[in-house]
């Protein structure tokens, strides 16, 4: 029973943080140069419906 209640809580805690992203829209230049300077990686997402 407290494994359910640690994962349920684990992963109440890790959703809640993934909704807290700032998605960049522009170009990939612009996203690589806000990157340097925060210091920060670029995660690329592609999507192909269909």
């Amino acid at each position: 029973m407290k494994k359910k209640l640690a994962f349920s809580l684990f992963f109440l805690i890790l959703a809640s943080s993934a909704a807290g992203q700032n998605w960049f829209k522009g170009t990939l230049d612009g996203a690589l140069d806000q990157a340097k300077n925060e210091g920060k990686m670029v995660l690329v997402d592609f999507f192909s419906p269909g």
